[in-house]
């Protein structure tokens, strides 16, 4: 029996685009990596305007520590092939975070790489937090969240209780989440901590 050959046809069903820009070095000229991916996006929507959602956005997490150029350190911690099959050993650790990641997007938070399981009420609680930035936020202003996860407005103890278990998750990184004596809760701007709303 004669096999017949037969050719697969293939084409492009998209692109990545790797930035070897660092956070700081985004805020020494007066932005941010999440408002470069903002813009970026929203030129595609410029672009291709029917299409504007179907963009997806990762952010590469390595040490300060890690040696070489944020290029390759990013191509690295992507996971993109290449550049995997090329690494370094001293490389490959670029992939190791440190700090707390909130990706307010996806709803997650991450601790030095991994997701911190945090519940509805947890998230929203910290997300709350960091969407008032720099101010104390009353318990009665958390309470009034509750409904973000369809749940009744707790009392004043139970919110104490979850800021708690927060806490708890966020591990070394806890006094993120300030208390404000005898006015709540609140959070300020934190070197470990990298907020992605994209």
């Amino acid at each position: 029996m004669t096999k017949l050959a037969t050719t697969k046809i293939t084409e492009a069903k998209g692109f990545a685009l790797y930035v070897g820009i660092s956070e700081a070095q985004a805020q020494a000229s007066g932005t941010s990596l999440a408002e470069i991916a903002t813009e970026l996006r929203k030129r595609l929507g410029e672009l291709v305007p029917e299409l504007a959602n179907e963009t997806y956005a990762a952010l590469a997490i390595a040490p300060v520590e890690a040696k070489g150029r944020n290029l390759d350190i990013t191509r690295i911690a992507l996971g993109e092939q290449r550049a995997t099959k090329t690494a370094k050993p001293e490389q490959e650790e670029a992939t190791a975070a440190k700090g707390v990641v909130v990706d307010l997007s996806r709803k997650r938070v991450y601790v030095d790489g991994s997701n911190a399981g945090l519940t509805c009420k947890e998230f929203e609680l910290l997300s709350f937090l960091i969407e008032n930035q720099g101010r104390n936020v009353a318990r009665q202003e958390i309470a009034a969240i509750s409904e973000r996860c369809g749940e009744p407005t707790p009392n004043a103890r139970t919110i104490d209780v979850h800021v708690r278990r927060l806490r708890a998750k966020l591990g070394e990184y806890d006094d993120v989440v300030r208390t404000a004596r005898g006015k709540g809760y609140r959070f300020d701007r934190h070197p470990d901590v990298l907020i992605e709303n994209l």
